[in-house]
């Protein structure tokens, strides 16, 4: 009986070893821990996290960009096959946000209403994304069959962000004060940025190094 015991325990602690793991993908430096519970299926939770500022003159307008990137989520592998390939779901906790000053060069027109450079001034606004937005991806795990040591994952997923939504927080030019200009530049900038559709359905591509114990 107590041989039977620890031979269960020790099938139990092969099925479903902990891990731990490190990586980097476009969602920025990651972390993420798991547990195996059966050779089939493994859940984790992953974080990301990047900041980056740049500035880009595309003749039009000189942006001035500060683009912070955090998720959070949980997420659930299927190892269809019991070996290192799987299929990963799950549900993110979803920060990405861009805060961006714009400056125009030229006149532009926001719903039929043409502004001037003087007019507009330095526009300041910030994109975002839904706050819970759904990842689908496919991966492979190295070390899925062993019971501990050193492994390489390897990702390639979209997360669905949905729509960008748009907030301008001011103008600073001779209309700062007309709320109907400030909602024209919103409308415009939030319209151009859904144009962009890997906004929308950003692609996942991560590697990474994890520790089973």
């Amino acid at each position: 009986m107590l041989q039977a015991l620890i031979s269960g325990l020790a099938v139990s602690a092969h099925a479903a070893p902990f891990s731990a793991g490190l990586g980097v993908s476009t969602l920025g430096i990651g972390a993420n821990a798991g547990y195996k519970i059966n050779n089939s299926f493994k859940v984790r939770v992953a974080g990301n996290y990047f900041k980056h500022n740049k500035s880009v003159n595309n003749g039009d307008f000189t942006y001035k960009g500060k683009l912070r990137m955090f998720t959070l989520g949980a997420l659930g592998d299927w190892h269809f096959l019991e070996n290192g390939f799987r299929v990963t779901g799950g549900l993110m906790y979803n920060g990405n946000q861009l805060n961006v000053d714009a400056t125009p060069s030229n006149s532009h027109t926001y719903n039929g209403t043409t502004y001037t450079p003087q007019q507009i001034g330095t526009v300041k606004g910030r994109l975002n994304f839904r706050r819970i937005a759904p990842y689908l991806g496919v991966g492979f795990d190295s070390g899925h069959e062993s019971a501990s040591g050193f492994s390489f994952n390897a990702d390639l997923g979209v997360l669905f962000q949905g729509k960008v939504r748009g907030k301008v927080k001011s103008i600073s030019g001779t209309l700062s004060n007309n709320a109907t200009a400030v909602e024209n530049v919103k409308e415009d900038v939030v319209k151009a940025a859904n144009k962009k559709k890997l906004l929308q359905y950003y692609p996942v591509i991560a590697v990474g190094v994890s520790y089973k114990f």
